[in-house]
């Protein structure tokens, strides 16, 4: 697949993705600070603080002069402090500051007064203006009395609507909250197929042929899916390949031996007949074992729901009929999806081992967490070691403990680590102290019933 253009990458991608986040919390909180601002910013109409500035305005321009400085120190409260004025220059706020034809609060006090030519000046922290003079930072409003001298109404913290401080931290934690949420979608987005390529890659490693990855996302994701596709099928052609070659090598094989048996028939030499026949039903079976063997990764029973403690029991139950030393201990109840034939196949290899080298066989069941375990214990000498991993590979046996004539060719545990694997579960072989072998069959719990 060629690369097209870089508007489908996955740089690309990402950082459209980020943009637009940012994009969209910049636009809800300039939505949540608009429609929000009755609430958020200083409400002076909801709390009544225009009617009482110009209920005191009134009352000051009153009196005489001479008495409005007192009567201002007086009026003051806790929320505010008042300071009378006789001259404009002497109000501390500058000109840039007039607010009277720029606010409709300011109109509307105007109109309370009496007198709408009446001037207005007002200053608050946020003022460009005020912040470039310290006297100024706080908030303050100055209303022309009808003398021309100037009450002025100032507070260093606000009393109405919610603080400075809190109005930043609930538009931080709302910009923050937002981004995570609009961050975390477009996260999912591109992670979607990412994933969607890590599980098909984990079915497919464990021996089950995913399904073909739909060719979505940024471009490398689906040149990577596509490649994975040809992969997998280019695979699966060869295995099938394989086992074709060896069907078909297994029938050209049977007519030779039939032959072989049936010349053998004509030998008058009783041993030597014995010794023929010996051959020819070991290489047989060492046939049909390998195509058995290879044949594995093709055979995909359909999974189904069903009680594992029965199936151990069944087998347990078989091997006793035999009159073989099988126990078994705490089969708890499980219903189980999977595929019971092939479980039944590896239980029955693996206690047929325990029973062969260790005397005799003990299993148990249990679910611990995500996982379901299955434990044959034995009572034979055990394995070295170092000999552990080589048990898991085809025709491999262990010459002094794992007899030819009874140990078959070494396909059984690697078949069965091969069944367990199919089902994303594991086998694994360990020593038991002071001798003795244990098999652990860890099995995912997909059933949700117990």
């Amino acid at each position: 697949m060629k690369r097209h253009h870089v508007f489908d990458s996955i740089a690309w991608w990402f950082a459209l993705n980020v943009a637009a986040a940012i994009l969209i919390a910049l636009l809800m909180c300039m939505i949540i600070v608009q429609f929000a601002g009755v609430w958020a910013q200083p409400s002076v109409e909801s709390a009544g603080l225009i009617e009482q500035v110009a209920g005191i305005a009134r009352t000051i321009d009153k009196v005489p002069a001479t008495e409005r400085s007192q009567l201002a120190l007086k009026l003051a409260s806790a929320a505010y402090d008042m300071h009378w004025y006789p001259h404009r220059d002497q109000v501390p706020i500058s000109t840039d500051h007039d607010k009277k034809e720029h606010d409709a609060r300011w109109t509307k006090l105007t109109s309370m007064l009496g007198r709408p030519d009446a001037g207005v000046l007002a200053s608050s922290p946020d003022d460009v203006a005020a912040k470039a003079e310290p006297v100024l930072r706080k908030y303050a409003i100055a209303i022309e009395l009808s003398d021309h001298s100037w009450i002025m109404f100032d507070t260093a913290q606000r009393s109405w609507g919610i603080a400075r401080g809190l109005q930043i931290l609930l538009t931080i934690l709302f910009l923050l909250l937002s981004s995570g949420i609009i961050a975390s979608a477009a996260g999912r987005r591109l992670a979607r197929p990412v994933q969607r390529f890590a599980d098909a890659a984990e079915t497919f490693g464990a021996g089950s042929r995913a399904e073909p990855l739909q060719l979505v996302g940024p471009l490398e994701i689906r040149e990577a899916a596509a490649a994975f596709n040809a992969m997998q099928e280019r695979i699966q052609q060869l295995m099938d390949s394989r086992t074709e070659m060896l069907t078909a090598i297994s029938h050209d094989l049977r007519a030779p031996l039939t032959r072989m048996r049936l010349r053998g028939e004509f030998i008058e030499d009783n041993e030597q007949q014995r010794k023929l026949f010996r051959d020819v039903d070991e290489m047989q079976a060492m046939v049909e074992a390998s195509l058995a063997f290879f044949r594995l990764d093709g055979q995909q029973e359909e999974m189904t729901r069903f009680e594992l403690g029965e199936l151990i029991h069944t087998v347990v139950d078989d091997f006793r009929d035999m009159g073989q030393p099988v126990e078994s201990a705490h089969l708890m109840p499980l219903v189980y999806l999977g595929r019971p034939l092939a479980l039944k196949r590896v239980l029955t290899n693996l206690i047929d081992n325990a029973v062969k080298y260790g005397s005799r066989a003990r299993i148990t069941l249990s679910a611990q967490n995500s996982q379901v375990i299955i434990t044959i214990d034995d009572d034979g000498p055990g394995v070295p070691p170092s000999l552990i991993p080589k048990l898991f590979l085809p025709f491999f046996r262990i010459e002094a403990s794992r007899n030819r004539a009874t140990g078959g060719f070494g396909l059984g545990l690697p078949s069965a680590r091969s069944i367990m694997r199919n089902h994303g579960g594991e086998l694994t072989l360990e020593n038991r102290q002071p001798h003795g072998l244990r098999a652990t069959v860890f099995l995912p719990n997909a059933s949700g019933d117990v």
